[in-house]
């Protein structure tokens, strides 16, 4: 038998809802990423509430409608992107997933640089790492895939809880007022770094902190399960055929928006209200509650969101609408980058230096102007080149060959 030459998918092979869903998540992260790169999201409350209320109005919104559930559904396309690449794999041999480690190995590194060199909240790093045990599963039957995803949902909400528990029994009686008073350290070191410094001393005197403290965050807040549970969905419902064959299975998808949509708005209300972010610190009973319903609600609302953009993707006015943002979803990597920078260049000392000078809402508005810019630059890029530029470079670096940058005349027919 011989080995078929791997190859990146062509256009004409892509499933172009996914690109729709893909460029969706991309703007919702950039939403929920603003609260921070703009400072907002870690003031201490203090100065936080010292805000309009438009801005406290916003963040509730954030808390509700976006925080969470658009890396979701970008957690749960990278899921169903592996079971696409498996599939292909076994059909030219490829049972030891090569290509993917590879494509996972690269990845790891660009999110590396990019935390490193830019902006520690980064989640391209822990995509590549968690990827890696995504690749275990493969094998798995579907019951398998829905029970693992539901242990894994459950693995935070029972960790906060022993945290509670722990924290109740152990913790020094002025534990929260010593809790506060570093938060404030934090920031005002924050405000004369990051609002001040030039780039090497951001690079030096603030990244690493942050890096430090963001996988701390991870690892407390239990994030690594909740994003492999999001990848296991998405595997399952690529055997199920749920893109592939829409119409067909429009009356769950139908069941899955509604009950997504009830189930998580509900919850996520309850969330924002008692906890407002997935693992409040110190804890607190109402932090459990708070955590139970971001457990289960936003990946229910996550997957409500999706399951309703492929409804309105069948027909109409809805569909032409949401193909605007398809070009961004092509570019999802070249995109989420250029967030980074677009940000770092309004909000960094070596930039513009805002940082720690807006709210929640002209934040929110900001990052919506930078979606609308990259909707417009996408769209041009792609009329003329085939993938986004950072695309190229990882899919050559995956395939170990060069490939060109320009469409070709094949390109423009399957388009």
């Amino acid at each position: 038998m011989s080995k078929s030459v791997t190859q990146p998918t062509p256009p004409s092979e892509r499933i172009q809802v996914l690109d729709v869903l893909r460029g969706l998540a991309i703007g919702g992260i950039l939403i929920g990423n603003m609260q921070w790169f703009s400072g907002y999201g870690m003031m201490p409350a203090n100065l936080a509430a010292a805000f309009p209320l438009s801005d406290q109005i916003t963040q509730y919104l954030v808390h509700v409608l976006i925080e969470g559930k658009f890396y979701s559904i970008f957690s749960f396309l990278f899921g169903l992107g592996f079971a696409i690449q498996m599939s292909r794999a076994e059909d030219r041999g490829d049972i030891g997933a090569t290509l993917f480690k590879r494509r996972l190995s690269w990845l790891l590194v660009i999110g590396i640089f990019h935390a490193v060199l830019l902006w520690p909240g980064d989640i391209l790093s822990v995509y590549a790492l968690v990827g890696f045990v995504l690749i275990l599963f493969r094998k798995k039957s579907d019951s398998s895939l829905l029970r693992w995803a539901a242990i894994l949902f459950a693995v935070p909400i029972v960790t906060y809880a022993l945290i509670l528990v722990l924290f109740l029994a152990f913790a020094p009686p002025d534990m929260t007022n010593t809790i506060d008073a570093a938060s404030a350290d934090r920031w005002a070191l924050s405000i004369s770094v990051v609002k001040q410094g030039g780039y090497f001393e951001i690079l030096t005197g603030y990244n690493p902190q942050y890096l430090l403290g963001r996988w701390a965050g991870l690892i407390v807040q239990m994030r690594l399960p909740k994003i492999l549970a999001m990848f296991l969905l998405g595997m399952y419902a690529y055997r199920r055929g749920y893109f592939e064959a829409a119409a067909a299975n429009r009356p769950f998808i139908t069941k899955m928006a509604i009950s997504g949509f009830g189930l998580g708005l509900a919850g996520n209300v309850l969330f924002a209200w008692l906890a407002g972010n997935e693992a409040p610190f110190p804890p607190s009973i109402a932090g459990l509650v708070g955590v139970v319903a971001y457990g289960f609600s936003v990946p229910a609302l996550a997957l409500g969101i999706a399951a309703s953009v492929v409804l309105l993707w069948q027909g109409g006015a809805a569909k032409r609408l949401l193909t605007i943002v398809a070009p961004v979803g092509r570019m999802a990597l070249t995109n989420y980058l250029l967030q980074t920078v677009i940000c770092v260049l309004i909000f960094y000392g070596y930039g513009l230096g805002k940082f720690g000078a807006i709210g929640a809402f002209q934040a929110t508005v900001t990052a919506l102007g930078i979606f609308v810019f990259q909707i417009v630059v996408s769209t041009m890029w792609l009329s003329y080149c085939a993938y986004g530029p950072m695309e190229w470079v990882w899919r050559q670096l995956t395939y170990r060959r060069r490939l060109p940058l320009r469409k070709t005349l094949t390109d423009e027919a399957d388009m």
